[in-house]
C-alpha cells in the first residue's frame, strides 16, 4: 500500500476530501506534526486486516498451531476433505513450469 504525507493541520482542513479518497481509491495517509509520522489514515480493511493479523500474532495457541501445521506440511503430511466432508491423506504432485 502506499501513502502519501501530509501534515495534521492539512488534513484537518481536507478531511472530507481524504475521507473520500481513502473510500474511493484506497489511498493512505500517514499524518505529520513537526515533521515527525503521528498517526496513518488507512482504508477500513487495512485497518480491520492489521487488527485481525495482531490478534493471530498474539495468540500463543494459535501461533503454535500454525507452526506445527507448517512442520506438517514440509514433512509431507497433508489432508483434504472430500464432497462428503471425509479427511484423506492428500498426495502433492510436482507440477512443472
Amino acid at each position: 500500500m502506499r501513502h502519501e504525507i501530509l501534515s495534521v493541520s492539512k488534513a484537518k482542513a481536507r478531511l472530507l476530501d481524504l475521507t473520500r479518497k481513502i473510500q474511493q481509491d484506497g489511498r493512505a495517509y500517514v499524518l505529520t506534526r513537526d515533521g515527525e509520522p503521528v498517526s496513518a489514515l488507512v482504508p477500513i480493511e487495512d485497518y480491520e486486516s492489521l487488527l485481525e493479523t495482531m490478534d493471530v500474532l498474539a495468540d500463543k495457541k494459535t501461533m503454535r498451531d500454525l507452526a506445527a501445521a507448517l512442520a506438517d506440511e514440509r514433512r509431507g503430511r497433508l489432508f483434504k476433505r472430500d464432497k462428503r466432508g471425509r479427511w484423506s491423506k492428500y498426495k502433492r504432485t510436482m507440477r512443472v513450469a
